[in-house]
C-alpha cells in the first residue's frame, strides 16, 4: 500500500501498516464492498486482534480531531447490515471479519463466547455437536457483530426471541480506545445501549451468549428443522395477509414463517412462503403445514427436514455490492385490514417486500 494514505491525515502508525489496505493495494477491490453497495474508502483496516481494533479507533479519533469530524468511519463484520453503513466513500472502514472464533465455554449452561467478526452459519456449525442453538437471523453469511447489536430477528424468533435476548456480556472498544466488559452489573446503561444500538456506543469485539439446548429424542438429525416452501399466487392480497396472519398467530411458537411478495402485474401477487418448524415433523406440524396450503392458490410446495446448521450454512460469498434490492425493516405491533391495502398500493410501483412473522 501507499504509506502516504492522505497528505492531510496524520501519519499511519507502524502498528497499523500491516493491516492497512488503500486504493493502491491489490486486495482493495475485494474489500471495499458489502452485500448491498460498493464503497470507495481511502483506507481499510483489517483487524486481526483486539489490539488492532484499539489502535484503529485511536487513529480515527486522531484524524477526526486534526482534520475533520465529518470523515466517514464504518465498522464491518459480515457486511449484511440493511443500513448499508459498513462501507463508505472517502473515509475509513474497520473490518473485523478475522476476529471470528467461536468457543463453547460451558456446554451444560449453554455459555458461548463468539467474536464479533464470525458469521452466524459458522456459529451454528460450531454449536451443533453440543445440541446448542442461538436465534440468529436467517442467512449464514450474516455477521455476528451487526446482528447481535441490531436486535436479531431470526428463524427462531417466535420460540426463542431476539438475538439480543441471549447476550450475557460483551467486550467493546469505546471511542476513547478503552476496552470495557459490560453486562447487567458492569456498565448496565452501556449494556442496555449495545443491545439494539448497533455501533453507536463502540465496537463490540466479542459476546458471551447463553445458547438454548434443543434435543429431539426420536431424530437422527441434530437440531432438526422441518421446512415447508410454497410458491403460490393471489389476486386478493389483503385477504391473504389477514388469513396468513391469523394462521401464524394461532400456530405453535415452534413455527415461524417468512413471506416474499412480488407483484407479477397490477392484479396478481406472487408469494414465496417459507415455513419453519423447530423440530422433526409430527402431527401438530403436519396440521399446520396442511392448513398453510389453503391460504392461496398453490403452484408448487415442498417439505424437507434438515439440521439448523445446514439450514443456515454459511456460503462465504465474497461481497461486490451484488444485492440490488433495497431492504428496510418495519415492526408492526399488530396487523389490521389496512396493511394489505397499503402493500397493494406499494406493488402498483412494482416493488418487492419481505414480510417476517
Amino acid at each position: 500500500m501507499n504509506n502516504d494514505v492522505n497528505a492531510t491525515w496524520p501519519k499511519l502508525p507502524v502498528a497499523l501498516k500491516k493491516i492497512a489496505i488503500d486504493p493502491t493495494s491489490d486486495d482493495y477491490e475485494l474489500m471495499c464492498s458489502n452485500y448491498f453497495v460498493t464503497g470507495r474508502p481511502k483506507l481499510i483496516l483489517r483487524a486481526t486482534t483486539e489490539r488492532d481494533v484499539i489502535a484503529s479507533i485511536q487513529y480515527v479519533k486522531k484524524i477526526r480531531e486534526s482534520v475533520s469530524h465529518s470523515i466517514p468511519f464504518s465498522f464491518r463484520s459480515g457486511g449484511h447490515g440493511i443500513s448499508m453503513a459498513s462501507v463508505n466513500d472517502g473515509g475509513i472502514i474497520l473490518d473485523i471479519s478475522q476476529l471470528n472464533s467461536v468457543t463453547v465455554t460451558d456446554a451444560e449452561q449453554g455459555l458461548v463466547q463468539v467474536q464479533a467478526g464470525a458469521v452466524w452459519g459458522d456459529v451454528a456449525e460450531a454449536l451443533r455437536p453440543f445440541n446448542l442453538i442461538i436465534s440468529s437471523g436467517d442467512f449464514g453469511d450474516t455477521g455476528v457483530g451487526g446482528l447481535a447489536t441490531g436486535g436479531g430477528i431470526g428463524l427462531l424468533v417466535r420460540r426463542l426471541g431476539l438475538t439480543i435476548d441471549h447476550i450475557v456480556s460483551a467486550r467493546l472498544v469505546t471511542a476513547d480506545g478503552e476496552i470495557r466488559v459490560t453486562d447487567h452489573q458492569k456498565y448496565p446503561d452501556l449494556f442496555w445501549g449495545i443491545r439494539g444500538g448497533n455501533s453507536q456506543l463502540g465496537m463490540v469485539t466479542a459476546f458471551t451468549f447463553k445458547a438454548s439446548k434443543l434435543v429431539e429424542e426420536k431424530s437422527d438429525i441434530s437440531l432438526p428443522f422441518t421446512v415447508q416452501t410454497i410458491e403460490s399466487q393471489t389476486s386478493n392480497l389483503t385477504k391473504f395477509i389477514q388469513q396468513w396472519q391469523s394462521w401464524i398467530t394461532h400456530a405453535s411458537s415452534k413455527m415461524s414463517s417468512n413471506l416474499m411478495l412480488t407483484a407479477e402485474n397490477r392484479n396478481t401477487v406472487h408469494i414465496n412462503a417459507s415455513n419453519f418448524w423447530a423440530g422433526s415433523i409430527n402431527s401438530d406440524a403436519k396440521a399446520l403445514f396442511k392448513s398453510a396450503l389453503s391460504l392461496s392458490e398453490v403452484n408448487k410446495h415442498q417439505l424437507e427436514t434438515k439440521s439448523y446448521a445446514e439450514l443456515v450454512k454459511a456460503p462465504h460469498i465474497p461481497h461486490s455490492g451484488q444485492q440490488p434490492v433495497f431492504v428496510k425493516n418495519i415492526l408492526l405491533d399488530a396487523m389490521n385490514p389496512n396493511i394489505g391495502d397499503i402493500i397493494t398500493s406499494i406493488f402498483k410501483a412494482s416493488a418487492t417486500m419481505i414480510t417476517n412473522s
